[in-house]
């Protein structure tokens, strides 16, 4: 499955206004496109010993810093820190629909296109492994379970679940992936279902 080269217009504008995310903070991640015969995603799985999301897949990302000039620079900051993405081989599509987590962060998913060669290395402090599965894999029906809903601070959201590792991607980062292959048109489009 290739990108669509639509797919910059169906995103989120990068620049476009956040809400104002209190009682929560912002965190950004990256979710990284590795073009090739077979587009596939950049996923790591956090290292157990994390106070937060231990054990679980994400993708690269985190809290702004200090130094950070805005959240997309965050995210770029923590691919390099995590997987040794250099920012400069990162292009910037969009961004997809912002996500809470009850951790206490609305999650701004940015969606980058990398270019040239790029062999992931882990930061063993914070990332246990990493896996790249494909489009193709994430959209398999047969590895995809609707979980249900659940209501969270007033808002119904529907619960995702990919067995592409073990363990399976789960929570706030699959949500993030059913919404970029939604928007990809890699899977049908539900009106009915909820965030």
């Amino acid at each position: 499955m290739q990108i669509p080269r639509d797919l910059s217009l169906r995103l989120d504008a990068v620049d476009g206004p956040l809400a104002d995310p209190t009682p929560l903070r912002h965190a950004a991640v990256l979710a990284a496109l590795l073009p090739g015969e077979h587009t596939r995603i950049l996923l790591i799985e956090r290292a157990s010993h994390l106070r937060s999301h231990a054990g679980q897949l994400a993708f690269p990302g985190g809290k702004p810093e200090p130094d950070d000039r805005d959240l997309l620079d965050t995210a770029l900051r923590e691919a390099e820190e995590e997987v040794g993405l250099p920012r400069d081989q990162v292009q910037i599509l969009g961004r997809l629909a912002p996500v809470p987590v009850p951790s206490g962060y609305l999650i701004i998913p940015f969606v980058g296109l990398v270019a040239g060669d790029f062999t992931p290395r882990s930061n063993d402090a914070e990332v246990k492994a990493v896996i790249t599965p494909t489009l193709q894999q994430l959209a398999d029906p047969q590895l995809y379970r609707f979980v249900g809903t659940r209501e969270w601070q007033g808002q119904l959201y529907s619960l995702h679940e990919f067995n592409i590792h073990d363990p399976p991607l789960w929570g706030a980062t699959a949500r993030m992936v059913h919404d970029l292959l939604r928007r990809m048109e890699l899977i049908p489009h539900n009106p009915d279902a909820a965030l």
